[in-house]
């Protein structure tokens, strides 16, 4: 009966342990620049890492490599899914829009959406609506995006939408977390409790 128990007990354990997913990454601080590093990978049909966490106003550099030998894969931040001829090709509420967004490096197509892009890319611009997007070829150098995480709090989600949206359907999401800056909940933590107001006499 012990036996059958502690069985059970593994089991369980081991589906708990496989449910939970990894703990989110946060970005490396560079310690020259102070830019946040944060390396994405592209593969079929997932990124890695998918759990990810940001402080707004933090400086970030997306690193974007697609490790696919075959597929071209696509990098897209925010929540609400645009659906066109039952497709999924982008989001309603993207992470960049009114975001000053540097790009550098090969991609394959660049829609900057509402973001404000300055660019040093190879690739074209798709002046297509739809939220900002960076499509990579396989087996091209990373592309970096720089920007400054926005005051957009809250949770987010990555990504791709080739192939029709089938990248997505098939997995090919993450979740990014924005928090509030650190030195702001530091400060607002520090603060004198209010005056307190004389009595009246």
């Amino acid at each position: 009966m012990n036996n059958i128990r502690i069985s059970i007990v593994f089991i369980v354990l081991i589906i708990f342990s496989l449910g939970c997913g990894s703990d989110p990454i946060k970005p490396e601080i560079d310690p020259k620049s102070r830019i946040g590093i944060l390396k994405i990978d592209m593969s079929d049909f997932k990124f890695n890492p998918d759990r990810i966490d940001l402080e707004s106003g933090m400086k970030v550099r997306i690193v974007l490599s697609n490790n696919s030998s075959a597929n071209n894969h696509g990098l897209s931040i925010g929540y609400g899914l645009i659906k066109q001829g039952g497709a999924s090709t982008g989001f309603k509420n993207d992470l960049f829009d009114n975001v000053e967004v540097i790009v550098t490096g090969p991609a394959k197509l660049i829609r900057p959406g509402n973001a404000l892009i300055i660019r040093d890319a190879e690739g074209d611009l798709d002046g297509t609506s739809g939220s900002f997007m960076i499509v990579k070829s396989p087996g091209t150098q990373p592309t970096e995006i720089e920007f400054i995480v926005p005051e957009k709090l809250g949770e987010y989600e990555l990504g791709s939408f080739g192939n029709g949206g089938k990248d997505y359907e098939d997995g090919m999401k993450g979740l990014i977390k924005i928090f509030p800056r650190t030195d702001k909940r530091e400060t607002w933590n520090r603060m004198p409790s209010p005056t307190p107001i004389p009595k009246k006499n």
